[in-house]
């Protein structure tokens, strides 16, 4: 991920909008973002993350309110970066709103994401964003943006989180994670060796020596059913042939009887030829040309009764003919005649036209006066502003004279706030030097106080804490002594006091509890000691309360030492540095060049600037008005040569009304325009539409009759032609038809008919040829036919009689054969069926029984995986592999950090642990390390881990953001971490850095500060 520029607007400090463009910081490949604390500098990296992720850790319960600014009513945030293996360029925004009712109420977020596709932003999800760039918001914020607290997080992890963030990091961890895989195999392989268990048992017991035996009983059965078969087959041949013979016996009685019946109607057929015969003889002679008298006959009679209907339309027509051509001599004459309404139109329309082109003269004229007016006045304005920019640009060369040099003015101002800054720092100092020594000061009070608090020591002089120590350790061994001798004191009292007490218990006859005699004849006798040893132990118990007052005391002078200790060597740095800065100070006093100018007088350089400002002011403002001017005389020049253009338009427009008015008063040549003197246009228009009206109305009359006259005249032509034609078609059918009655008559006198009537009643039977010839064929086909084959039978039948008792005998035996056949058939299918299933039985056994022994195989297999990848063990193994890859590649620059004396290596529990050089190479924990050195392996894990994501996501932007860790290192590691930082650059990395610390800004090439102020939050400044 790379970032490429930032949006702020209500969030935390940031109360005004403000906008990072990180192009130029990320090209320095090593930047900075530097400011006091609480400045807003971790702001910057907290929006990023929540502009991508939605998440800011600080913050649990009600973000989107507390982390908007308080006097803000909206917050912002719009984060471009560039992430993925193909670098492209992403786009996450977040916005919500205050209420404006109710302060406390902010609404929810509103989440927006885009990627640049094209030539435009395309929107997308969070989801494709976190994808791209490859990391969880958690892993994102240790080892890309790393926000205070999170930077030695990676190193201080336990085995499990560490294990888990591993796994997030490198997809291909979980391919290892083989636990559940395993736990899953296995208990598939359990419910397959269940299920094949239980298939077996379905199955049944088979197996292939019950096989064996139903394969006999197939192989006999089959023999039997052959032998049957063979019986079946010669009986039903003899069913066969006595059953042909009963065909053949029962076929010859059939013929004899339909012979028989067909000779009884061969008279019948005989008469039907005849008149077959007859028929076609006259078919021959007399159809066709009987047809064509007839059709010859109609056809005429048609024919004269149409031409009767057509010679009376022809009338008709000539009659309309006559009437209209009366009518249509007048209009024709009139139309012949309107060419002199044409004319008269054509005067008035030229009159008309000569009084516009007139007028249009005398307003044309009226322009181009006042037009040459216009461009006189123009011209004139032109050379007034000609000269005010004469004088305008004379003003500004003496103005760019007069200013002073600008670089030379800002080179004394950086020198002014350069030492400015110096004494600002040097007086900065004498006020920490002042309170470090008050600070002594009350550290030396609080050892006066310490010392009058305890009595032994409070009437002495003053003392000095070194002396005051030395008094409180002497005073503590005079207690422990004086403890010592009274408690030896003590126990001496406390034994005498003990033994007492057993002499007044014992009783004569009773043991003794310490020699265990019965007689007793001389028992201790002693003083009472009980008040002795209580003022013993009273005393023993003061000295030691006095004993832990002095221990406080030490303690509380201890603490008072080490801070005075720590005063005196704040004291000691800011001595220091007052030097350092006087010497800045001597040194920058002598680079002071200028004449005219005094290293204490600012105040004349203030008024050169302030003049400098003025003499700008007044040049802006001057070119402001000799663009201006400039503007408005090309303006007018402009406008000069449109007026010119147009007059000269306005002349030949002139010259072409006078043109176009000559044509026209020699088109009116004979035509006298006095008549019309005095005459409104609008008269005259009114006379000339009169005269176009009354042409087209005559025209159109013409036009509309002439074409009726021509339909008449075609319709009286058309018919005349008809009946011409129809009376030439009756003429020629009265031909025809003597010329068929002469044919007939011929073909009478030839024939045996004595008149057509005779003729027209052997047609008029009408009979159906076809069919009566199919008749009389198909009866002399059956009676050939049964003659055939009445003859054949005899032939068969020779010699063979037909027995029906032994027929029906034979085919009794036949149909037990059958029975028997079908029976054992059926026994036979069944016997095959069993033999099919128990084939199938065994073979399934068989297979199930191999497969069942290679599963149980297997599941004792995964029984024994399952223990080995119990408890992520196995994952934990490679992961340990990766930690190592990242400690090696750490390494190679914490131990170049270190000055070599210690390196980072993995424990076997999975921890970091460091080899210390230094000491003889013994290993101790990584959690022993200084704050120092804590960061400096802090960032070597995070440069080996941000390079391994890298080479992961295939991303060519190699970048990490780092917010901690360099307020704790002396300037000796801080110059270490910086050789390491700077030599980053040539590895293609860019690195960001957020810090307080002013050494910091001399060594990073690039930096933005950031500034809290009162008056308008957080503002962000770009160091030029």
């Amino acid at each position: 991920m790379l970032p490429v520029k930032l949006t702020l607007e209500g969030i935390y400090s940031y109360r005004e909008r403000q906008t990072i463009d990180f192009t130029r910081l990320t090209e320095a490949r090593l930047f900075g973002i530097f400011g006091p604390v609480g400045s807003g500098k971790s702001t910057i990296l907290e929006a990023m993350i929540y502009a991508i992720y939605g998440t800011i850790d600080r913050l649990n319960n009600d973000v989107k309110y507390n982390v908007m600014n308080l006097q803000s009513d909206r917050l912002f945030v719009d984060f471009e970066f560039r992430a993925g293996e193909d670098g492209r360029l992403y786009r996450a925004t977040v916005e919500c709103r205050r209420n404006k009712k109710r302060f406390a109420e902010v609404s929810s977020p509103k989440y927006l994401y885009h990627v640049w596709e094209g030539n435009g932003w395309l929107p997308c999800t969070r989801e494709e964003v976190v994808g791209a760039i490859g990391l969880t918001a958690q892993n994102f914020k240790r080892v890309v943006i790393i926000p205070q607290g999170k930077f030695q997080e990676f190193l201080m992890l336990r085995d499990k989180e560490r294990t888990d963030m591993m796994m997030e990091l490198f997809g291909e961890l979980r391919r290892y994670d083989l636990g559940g895989r395993v736990a899953y195999l296995e208990g598939e392989t359990t419910r397959r060796v269940i299920d094949l268990r239980g298939q077996l048992t379905g199955l049944g017991e088979v197996n292939r020596e019950q096989l064996a035996e139903r394969k006999q009983r197939y192989a006999a059965l089959q023999e039997e059913i052959a032998g049957v078969k063979k019986e079946i087959h010669e009986g039903q041949e003899q069913v066969e042939r006595q059953k042909k013979v009963k065909q053949l016996t029962d076929e010859r009685v059939a013929r004899q009887e339909e012979e028989r019946k067909l000779l009884e109607r061969r008279e019948a057929m005989a008469g039907l030829q005849a008149r077959v015969d007859e028929y076609e003889r006259c078919l021959q002679q007399f159809q066709q040309p009987l047809s064509r008298h007839d059709e010859t006959g109609r056809r005429l009679a048609e024919s004269m009764r149409v031409l009767s209907g057509y010679r009376e339309q022809l009338t008709a027509k000539q009659a309309e003919l006559t009437r209209f051509s009366g009518q249509f001599s007048p209009l024709k004459q009139a139309y012949e005649g309107r060419d002199v309404l044409k004319e008269r139109a054509g005067q008035l329309e030229r009159l008309l036209h000569l009084r516009t082109i007139s007028k249009e003269q005398d307003e044309l004229k009226e322009r181009h006066r006042k037009g040459e007016e216009i461009v006189v006045v123009t011209r004139r304005e032109i050379e007034v502003l000609q000269e005010q920019l004469r004088e305008q640009k004379e003003r500004l060369e003496q103005l760019n004279q007069s200013i002073p040099d600008m670089k030379m003015l800002s080179d004394i101002r950086e020198w002014y706030n350069i030492q400015q800054h110096i004494r600002e720092e040097l007086t900065r100092w004498q006020e920490e030097l002042a309170g470090v020594d008050k600070e002594i000061a009350r550290e030396e009070e609080e050892v006066r106080m310490v010392q009058e608090q305890y009595p032994a020591f409070g009437a002495l002089r003053a003392m000095t804490r070194e002396a005051l120590q030395e008094a409180c350790r002497e005073r503590q061994e005079q207690l422990a002594a004086t403890v010592k001798k009274m408690r030896e004191e003590w126990l001496h009292l406390n034994t005498r006091q003990r033994l007492v007490d057993f002499a007044r218990e014992l009783s004569e006859g009773e043991p003794c509890p310490l020699c265990g005699a019965l007689s007793h004849p001389a028992p201790l006798h002693a003083t009472e000691v009980e008040g002795e040893l209580k003022e013993k132990a009273d005393r023993v118990a003061g000295l030691e309360e006095e004993g832990k007052v002095l221990e406080r005391m030490m303690s509380r002078l201890a603490v008072i030492g080490e801070r005075l200790r720590s005063a005196g060597e704040r004291k000691e740095q800011i001595t220091r540095q007052q030097a350092v800065g006087r010497e800045r100070l001597r040194e920058h006093l002598t680079r002071f060049t200028w004449e005219g100018f005094t290293p204490d007088n600012m105040q004349h350089l203030t008024d050169e600037m302030n003049r400098v400002a003025f003499l700008n002011k007044e040049k802006g403002e001057r070119e402001t008005v000799r663009g201006n001017m400039e503007k408005s005389i090309e303006q007018k020049r402009v406008n000069l040569e449109k007026y010119v253009a147009r007059l000269d338009e306005i002349s030949r427009e002139i010259v072409l009304r006078d043109s176009q008015a000559g044509l026209l008063r020699e088109q009116q040549a004979g035509f006298d325009e006095k008549e019309y003197e005095g005459v409104p246009d609008m008269e005259i228009g009114k006379e000339l539409d009169g005269c176009r009206q009354r042409f087209e109305q005559v025209g159109r009359d013409y036009q509309r009759d002439a074409a009726r006259l021509q339909v008449i005249e075609a319709d009286f032509r058309r018919w005349e032609g008809s009946v011409e034609e129809k009376s030439k078609e009756v003429i020629r059918l009265q031909q025809e038809l003597e010329e068929e009655v002469q044919e007939l008559g011929r073909l009478l006198k030839d024939s045996t008919y004595p008149d057509l009537a005779a003729v027209r009643e052997v047609l008029a039977g009408k009979l159906d040829l076809p069919g009566v010839r199919g008749e009389i064929n198909r009866y002399r086909e059956q009676v050939h036919a049964v003659q055939v084959r009445k003859a054949e039978l005899e032939v068969l039948l020779a010699g063979v009689s037909y027995n029906e008792e032994e027929h029906v005998a034979l085919c009794q035996r036949v149909e037990a054969a059958l029975v028997r056949e079908r029976e054992m058939l059926a026994e036979q299918g069944a016997l095959g069926n069993q033999i099919k299933d128990m084939e199938i039985r065994v073979a399934v056994r068989e297979k199930i029984g191999r497969e069942l022994e290679g599963l149980e195989l297997r599941l004792m297999n995964l029984q024994m995986l399952k223990g080995l990848f119990r408890g992520n063990d196995f994952v934990k193994f490679v992961s340990s592999i990766y930690l190592q890859n990242l400690c090696n590649a750490a390494n190679e620059r914490f131990y170049r950090m270190t000055r070599q004396r210690l390196k980072l290596e993995l424990s076997e529990e999975n921890d970091f642990v460091v080899r210390d050089f230094m000491n003889e190479g013994r290993v101790r924990s990584a959690r022993t390390l200084s704050g120092g050195q804590v960061f400096q392996a802090s960032l070597s894990l995070a440069l080996a881990l941000t390079d391994n994501i890298r080479h992961l996501t295939g991303s060519s932007q190699n970048f990490f953001f780092l917010d901690e860790g360099f307020g704790s290192l002396d300037r000796e590691s801080l110059s270490v971490v910086f050789e390491t930082l700077k030599s980053l650059r040539a590895e293609n990395r860019v690195v960001g850095l957020i810090s307080h610390v002013e050494e910091m800004q001399q060594e990073v090439p690039a930096c933005l500060f950031v500034e809290n102020t009162v008056e308008r939050g957080s503002v962000v400044i770009i160091e030029n």
